[in-house]
């Protein structure tokens, strides 16, 4: 299709415009589904040679926007805005309630479709602004003077979510909802759960891989197959084993040699041979010096001796030349005393890879449409903006229980409706609003704020929350996201997930740097959350 991103100038409106002609013609087809208005060139073209693929049903989708009506079509399964103006791509939108002017603009674009793209439309998609159900009658009954196709009633948002989720991006703000119908009637809702995951066996195709596995490393040791083992590989490997048996007895021999020297370690260590009876302790508890005057009498041999007063001891007198010296502290500063080195026990624990699981879905999902009750899951039922309170509200409550805090129906200068009620559930609040007290009321608006999300388990899909970082921000959304600082003397920043297509996420966080965490974040126009 041609760029929608323009603002029409590359549409098939514009180009016809410029150069006067159909760009859609589609040569001398013909058949159900292209109605052609002009004369068929050949025709018996069409009995002689029949087309094997049926043609797709034409169809026209409208927008009406609050100001202005913006339209689409599918011809033979192109897509091309259609400008509803000769010098513009839009015209004014009538009153939702004028039921001659609407019937003027379904004629008028019928007609436009008709003169433009050459066909005749077969189903016509008409988007409302959301929560606008109460004109449907009326759109119904204008399409039906008009002797159009009985219309498709279509909200923005869902419009606009099938256009994120099947159609191309970059498309303009005012060409979206247009665009989306056409999206929305060939593929239908935007999917709310996460996208399956496509292996080669759902595409018919094979399963094996598309290259054979990699070669072995050029540099392995010994054969690569048992096939090319012989008698001489068999030898050179014998050999080749000799270097690492010499390396594991090196290394036993030097484990033997550690052991022995450690056992050595444990002995006392011996004084030189002497001729006295005492012993001289391996170990220095204290550096008390003993006595350098060798006692006269051993104990040992004191009380033998005691029993011959007459008999005189020699052998107890030790002269000073042969008794050894005493153990000083000198004397231990001096001699080497072997010390047993205990090995540091302190276990290195190696860095382990540690992989780091998705948080797991609370009962509510955050999302730029809305809620989703128990996504991922069988059961999983979208709560959009727009929805009616009288069903949202059952919803929400039994998913998360009964709120804990209800403002009741009034007013809010912060909100555009002439009512609103406010329902919380801890940092979690869904705005419900009105316009008169017989209305019950729509879903379109919720915010969040408070503890951090990995208490909470309020979440997007992206495992987006508060207290996630501007780098999580970036992987989850890439590029397309918006990051702004407004002031350079305050660090904190504001992010919207969808500044393109408007049905994003919105919310602070606490600078905008990759370690900037997330503070408050909130989705849908009911009331305005940023004030600076």
């Amino acid at each position: 299709m041609g760029n929608p991103a323009d603002g029409g100038l590359g549409s098939l409106g514009s180009r016809l415009i410029r150069n006067g002609s159909s760009a859609c013609s589609g040569g001398p087809r013909g058949g159900a589904g292209r109605r052609r208005v002009g004369p068929d060139p050949k025709p018996f073209a069409v009995d002689r040679f029949p087309d094997p693929f049926p043609l797709m049903p034409t169809v026209l989708s409208l927008h009406l926007g609050a100001n202005a009506v913006h339209a689409a079509v599918s011809v033979d399964g192109r897509i091309d805005v259609l400008a509803l103006a000769d010098d513009r791509a839009s015209v004014e939108a009538p009153d939702p309630t004028d039921g001659h002017g609407l019937v003027r603009l379904l004629v008028d674009a019928h007609a436009r479709c008709v003169r433009i793209a050459d066909a005749v439309p077969d189903e016509l998609v008409l988007v409302r602004a959301d929560g606008a159900g109460a004109i449907d009658p009326v759109l119904v009954e204008a399409a039906r003077r008009a002797r159009v196709p009985e219309p498709a009633l279509l909200d923005e948002m869902r419009a606009v979510a099938a256009l994120a989720a099947h159609g191309p991006r970059g498309v303009s703000r005012d060409l979206a909802p247009a665009l989306g119908g056409i999206f929305w009637h060939r593929r239908g809702d935007a999917p709310t759960g996460p996208k399956p995951i496509v292996t080669r066996a759902d595409l018919g195709g094979d399963s094996r891989p598309d290259r054979p596995p990699a070669a072995p490393s050029v540099v392995a040791v010994g054969p690569r197959t048992v096939f090319e083992e012989d008698g001489g590989s068999t030898g050179r490997r014998r050999w080749a084993s000799l270097p690492l048996a010499s390396a594991v007895v090196v290394v036993a021999l030097g484990v033997l040699g550690a052991l022995l020297v450690l056992r050595s370690d444990e002995q006392p260590i011996a004084p030189p041979p002497a001729t006295t009876t005492l012993p001289v302790s391996t170990t220095v508890p204290t550096t008390t010096v003993p006595s350098e005057t060798v006692p006269s009498t051993a104990p040992s041999t004191t009380d033998p001796l005691a029993t011959d007063p007459t008999t005189t001891v020699p052998t107890t007198t030790v002269p000073p030349t042969t008794v050894p010296s005493p153990v000083t502290s000198a004397d231990v500063e001096d001699v080497a005393v072997p010390t047993t080195t205990v090995p540091d026990m302190a276990t290195t624990v190696p860095d382990v890879a540690t992989t780091t699981e998705a948080p797991r879905l609370g009962t509510v999902t955050l999302s730029g449409v809305g809620l989703t009750v128990d996504a991922t899951t069988d059961d999983e039922v979208l709560v959009g903006f727009g929805d009616d309170a009288g069903t949202a509200l059952p919803l929400v409550s039994g998913a998360l229980g009964e709120p804990v805090g209800d403002s009741g129906w009034g007013a809010d200068g912060a909100c555009s409706a002439a009512e609103v009620r406010r329902l919380g559930w801890g940092g979690l609040q869904i705005v419900l609003a009105r316009n008169s007290a017989d209305d019950s009321g729509r879903f379109v608006q919720w915010y969040l704020d408070g503890l951090d999300s990995t208490v909470t388990s309020w979440w997007t899909l992206e495992r987006i929350g508060i207290g996630s970082t501007v780098a999580d921000l970036r992987a989850a959304h890439g590029v397309g996201m918006s990051l702004e600082q407004p002031s350079e003397r305050d660090p904190a920043g504001w992010f919207d997930t969808e500044p393109r297509l408007g049905d994003g996420i919105l919310g602070a966080v606490g600078n905008t740097t990759d370690t900037g965490r997330v503070l408050l974040m909130w989705a849908g126009e009911g009331c305005v959350r940023r004030f600076s």
